[in-house]
C-alpha cells in the first residue's frame, strides 16, 4: 500500500470519527452556564495536569489569547486555578481545582458511557475486530507521534 493510499484511508477515518464525535458533544452541553469549549478545555487540562499556559496552548493548538479567556471564565467559576512561575514571572501555570476535577471526572464518565452506547449497536464479531484493530492502530499512531515529534 502506498503512502497516498494510507493517507486517504486515515483522512476518511478522521472524517468518520469527526462525525461520530459530534454525537458525543452533548456530554459537554450539560453545563448550562458553560460553553462546550470551556468544558472541553477543562477536561483536557484535567488530563494534562498542571501545565504552563503556552505549553497547553501549543499542545491543544489553541491561541493563547483564546485560551486565556476560557481559563479566566473557568477560574471565575472556581474550576481552574492559576499560579505564576516563581522562576520566570512571564510563565503562568494552570491546573484544575477540586471542583474542576469533580466536574471533569463526571464529564469523562458521561463521555465514556456515550461512546460505549455508540459501540453497543455493533455485532459482537465487529466489536472484536474493531477492538483488535484499534489496539494495533493506537500502537502505530504512538510510534508515528514519536517519530514526528
Amino acid at each position: 500500500m502506498t503512502h497516498t493510499e494510507i493517507t486517504n484511508l486515515m483522512a476518511e477515518n478522521m472524517r468518520i470519527m469527526g462525525r461520530l464525535s459530534s454525537r458525543l458533544n452533548a456530554v459537554f452541553e450539560d453545563c448550562s452556564n458553560k460553553t462546550r469549549q470551556q468544558m472541553s478545555v477543562l477536561v483536557r487540562l484535567y488530563l494534562a495536569g498542571k501545565i504552563k499556559l503556552k505549553d497547553f496552548a501549543n499542545r491543544e493548538v489553541i491561541s493563547t489569547a483564546n485560551l486565556c479567556s476560557v481559563f479566566k471564565k473557568l477560574e471565575q467559576d472556581k474550576l481552574v486555578m492559576r499560579s505564576i512561575d516563581p522562576n520566570d514571572h512571564r510563565d503562568t501555570w494552570y491546573e484544575v481545582t477540586k471542583a474542576g476535577k469533580n466536574l471533569a471526572e463526571k464529564l469523562i464518565d458521561k463521555f465514556m458511557l456515550a461512546l460505549e452506547g455508540l459501540c453497543k449497536v455493533l455485532p459482537t464479531e465487529d466489536e472484536d475486530k474493531l477492538a483488535e484493530t484499534v489496539k494495533i492502530m493506537n500502537g502505530i499512531l504512538k510510534k508515528m507521534e514519536v517519530l514526528n515529534a
